[in-house]
C-alpha cells in the first residue's frame, strides 16, 4: 500500500519549492535547460534597466555558470553561456554607460566552448563593475549570518548592565541584571570575551562602524562611543551602513566624556590600557591581561592620538608592532 501511495503522489503534500531565479540558486526538482534558461531571462528583464541590479545579476549568473560547469554533459552550462553572450549584447544601448560598454564582451564570446579559467577572465570586468561603486554595506554576502551566535540589542540602554567586579558574585540567580551607567553583565550565561572598548572622538563614521564589525565577530562585551565619536544613531546613518549591522549586536554606549568612563571601568577591577605610541608604550604581545573581570581598550582620535590625563588614567600604553612604514 505505501508503495501504492507513492507511486501515486498520495504520501502528502508536495514539498515547497525553494525560491528560484536571478541566477541564485538551483530548483529542488531538475528543470530542462530551457526552462533553466526560460527563468533567467525573465528574471534579467526585470532588472535590466536598473544599473546596479543588472550588474549584479550578471555577476550571480557568472557564479552559476561556474557551479554547473562541470555537470554532466555540458548542456546547461553553454545554454546559460549563450544566454550570459546575449545578456551582456543586449547591453549596448543601456542608457548607463558603466553597462553598456560591457557589450563589448559579449563581442568577443565568439566561441563559447572556452574553459572555465578563460570564461572567469571574461566574466571578471563585469564583478569589477558591479563593485566599484558599493559600499561595505552593499557587498554580496556569500553565506548568510550565523544569527545563533549571539543575541541582538534592542538599544544602547536597555541592554546594559552592571559591570562585574573582584567581589560580585556573578551567578545570574544570585545576581539580576539591573541598568546602570557603564553597563554590561559577565554572568555563567554571557560568553563575551572580556574586553570593552573605549573610543575616544573617533573623527571617522567609517572607522566606528569597522570596530562594530571586528568587535562583533570577537564578541566583544561592550563599546562605549565618547565625545564627538559617531554613533550608529547619528542622522546621516555612516556607522550603521558601515557596521553593516553589527551595531545591533554589540552592547554599546554613548558618553559625553571618556575620563569618567575609564575610572568607573578602574573602579569596577578592570584593567584599563591605552592603545597608543607614546614612548612608554609597550608591545601588546609582552602585556598580560587579566582574564576577570577583564580589560578596557583606549582608542584615541586617528590623527591626534590620546590626551595626556587619559593616557595617566590607564594601568598601561600598548602598541601593535608594525612591520610596514605606517604605525599602530
Amino acid at each position: 500500500m505505501a508503495a501504492k501511495r507513492a507511486a501515486a503522489g498520495e504520501d502528502g503534500p508536495p514539498a515547497k519549492q525553494a525560491k528560484f531565479g536571478d541566477g541564485q540558486i538551483d530548483p529542488p526538482h531538475p528543470r530542462s535547460v530551457e526552462e533553466e534558461v526560460a527563468v533567467e531571462e525573465s528574471s534579467f528583464e526585470r532588472v535590466r534597466r536598473n544599473k546596479v541590479a543588472c550588474l549584479g545579476f550578471l555577476v550571480r549568473l557568472a557564479q552559476r555558470i561556474e557551479r554547473v560547469w562541470d555537470a554532466e554533459g555540458g548542456d546547461l552550462r553553454r545554454a546559460l553561456l549563450t544566454f550570459y553572450r546575449s545578456s551582456l549584447l543586449s547591453l549596448s544601448d543601456h542608457k548607463d554607460k558603466d553597462c553598456s560598454i560591457l557589450a563589448g564582451l559579449g563581442e568577443k564570446m565568439k566561441n563559447i566552448d572556452m574553459d572555465l579559467r578563460q570564461f572567469l577572465t571574461m566574466a571578471l570586468p563585469v564583478e569589477r563593475q558591479h563593485t566599484r561603486g558599493l559600499r561595505d554595506d552593499e557587498f554580496l554576502v556569500t553565506r548568510p549570518d550565523d544569527l545563533s551566535a549571539g543575541g541582538q540589542t534592542t538599544s544602547s540602554s536597555t541592554s546594559s548592565r552592571a559591570l562585574p567586579t573582584a567581589e560580585t558574585d556573578t551567578d545570574a540567580t544570585q545576581s539580576p541584571p539591573c541598568r546602570a551607567a557603564g553597563v554590561v553583565a559577565s554572568n555563567k550565561e554571557d560568553d563575551r570575551l572580556p574586553l570593552v572598548l573605549v573610543c575616544d572622538n573617533l573623527r571617522s563614521a567609517f572607522n566606528v562602524g569597522s570596530l562594530f564589525r571586528t568587535a562583533e565577530c570577537l564578541r566583544v562585551r561592550k563599546i562605549y562611543l565618547c565625545g564627538y565619536t559617531a554613533t550608529p544613531e547619528d542622522a546621516k546613518g555612516q556607522t550603521a551602513k558601515a557596521s553593516m549591522g553589527a551595531h545591533d549586536y554589540v552592547p554599546w554606549e554613548h558618553r559625553e566624556k571618556t575620563l569618567p568612563v575609564l575610572e568607573e571601568l578602574r573602579a569596577a577591577g578592570y584593567f584599563v590600557a591605552a592603545l597608543e605610541t607614546a614612548q612608554n608604550s609597550v608591545s601588546l604581545y609582552e602585556q598580560s591581561f587579566p582574564a576577570s573581570p577583564g580589560t578596557a581598550l583606549l582608542l584615541g582620535n586617528e590623527r591626534h592620538g590620546l590626551e595626556a590625563d587619559l593616557l595617566a588614567a590607564c594601568s598601561a600604553v600598548v602598541r601593535i608592532p608594525c612591520k610596514g612604514v605606517k604605525n599602530s
